[in-house]
């Protein structure tokens, strides 16, 4: 019982490095424009969401991913509700593969010793291979792969070292966050791209 307790303790935590560093900074609504008048006058209505054409595949997201701004679907099964179309923006997002060195658990002359290993081992193994042999955060378990995010998402710091035009494709190199104690190894695996979000209101029927 005991380890099982521990076990979830370890995993809660590697879970919250890793949404803390894409979820850094929360300002969700800003790509849409709206001021914070506007979202409190919709909040008040109804509650808001934001779905994503990467992310959002279900049957109900294509549906409010072809209506255009203003028009609204209604759902009339056990929670009545209407879903409007508010907003809808194209906004650039970054994908890339990472490993994570936890500063609060590892002297930083450790982490460099294991990173300058990797960069090594990385001309013999895949990057992904390396994550998940070494990445300190859940991430692993998806070979250090962080999904789709937006640069506003993450650490001004993180944002200058990581998402910069000059950084190649492919190229791996070293992040430090040293203010939150996060060390990475990165690896420019995609190409920013634009994808579509809608602002959805829901309000009862």
């Amino acid at each position: 019982m005991k380890i099982l307790v521990l076990f979830l303790i370890v995993a809660t935590f590697q879970l919250n490095a890793q949404n803390n560093l894409f979820q850094y900074n929360r300002t969700i609504f800003d790509d849409f424009g709206l001021s914070e008048e506007e979202i409190a006058d919709y909040k008040s209505e109804g509650s808001l969401s934001i779905f994503n054409k990467e992310k959002h595949n279900s049957r109900l997201a294509s549906k409010l991913f072809n209506l255009k701004v203003g028009q609204s679907i209604k759902l009339n099964k056990a929670n009545k509700k209407k879903l409007t179309v508010l907003e809808k923006v194209n906004v650039e997002h970054y994908r890339l593969n990472y490993i994570f060195f936890d500063g609060s658990e590892l002297e930083y002359e450790d982490i460099e010793k294991q990173r300058n290993k990797i960069l090594q081992m990385a001309k013999t193994y895949s990057f992904p291979t390396l994550a998940q042999m070494y990445s300190m955060d859940m991430s692993k378990n998806r070979g250090g792969d962080s999904g789709w995010f937006k640069k506003r998402s993450v650490p001004q710091g993180f944002q200058d070292a990581a998402l910069s035009s000059m950084r190649v494709a492919n190229e791996t190199f070293k992040v430090d966050l040293i203010s939150e104690n996060w060390y990475y190894l990165i690896s420019k695996s995609y190409s920013p791209i634009l994808i579509e979000e809608i602002l959805v209101l829901e309000t009862p029927l």
